[in-house]
């Protein structure tokens, strides 16, 4: 706004350093995302994408290093958490709930309020939202976890390969629920092994090779 402070970057990250036992997965990240901004997470299997997504979400400390997501410095994982989406690549469903109690649960989880039958509508699992999630073939699973992320639309979405489980409908349906959320002004980071599928909804691109992060 005219006069006023320009708003924080999205995701900050200052010489971050992430050791798990003796393995040292992340090496002096520094990063600076900003707001509704879309990057492309690369690197090989093993290459620390994931750990990193999780790191963002406050759902590992970092061993050394400083970090803040919209403001809110990492160690302050309630207020991250609460501005945070995180879609892992297993898509984190409640296997025991039915698909329909998957995302109420999420809408209750951050306060929100939100269309469940519109939202399984528009990944096409209309007809089985009474159905628990045990029961779905992964790409169902996977088309649930995308209308989740979807309908939170939380400040910041970290996707975990998302075109994983899909066939070529799915991934379709994949990059249009994506690219409404960069519409919508969500800052979205999605780690893929498929770049030209993820670039073109997050064109930025950033490559982890031996826990460094690098512009690609």
């Amino acid at each position: 706004m005219p006069g006023g402070a320009p708003p924080p970057d999205a995701l900050q990250l200052r010489d971050l350093w992430l050791r798990l036992g003796r393995e040292v997965i992340l090496r002096g990240v520094n990063l600076d995302v900003p707001a509704g901004q879309g990057v492309t997470l690369l690197g090989e299997n093993g290459a620390g994408k994931t750990t990193l997504l999780r790191v963002l979400a406050s759902g590992l400390k970092p061993t050394r290093g400083e970090g803040r997501v919209l403001g809110f410095d990492l160690r302050d994982a309630r207020s991250v958490r609460d501005a945070v989406h995180l879609m892992p690549v297993d898509a984190g469903l409640y296997p025991d709930l039915s698909c329909a109690e998957n995302l109420h649960f999420a809408l209750q989880m951050h306060g929100q309020a939100g269309d469940v039958a519109g939202a399984l509508g528009r990944v096409n699992l209309a007809g089985v939202g009474a159905r628990r999630v045990r029961f779905l073939s992964a790409g169902m699973r996977k088309r649930l976890a995308l209308a989740r992320a979807w309908l939170l639309a939380r400040p910041v979405t970290l996707v975990d390969e998302p075109f994983a489980n899909l066939d070529d409908s799915g991934r379709a349906l994949a990059r249009e629920l994506l690219g409404e959320l960069r519409e919508r002004g969500v800052t979205l980071v999605i780690a893929a092994h498929e770049p030209e599928l993820a670039r073109a909804i997050a064109p930025r691109a950033l490559r982890l090779s031996g826990g460094v992060l690098v512009e690609a």
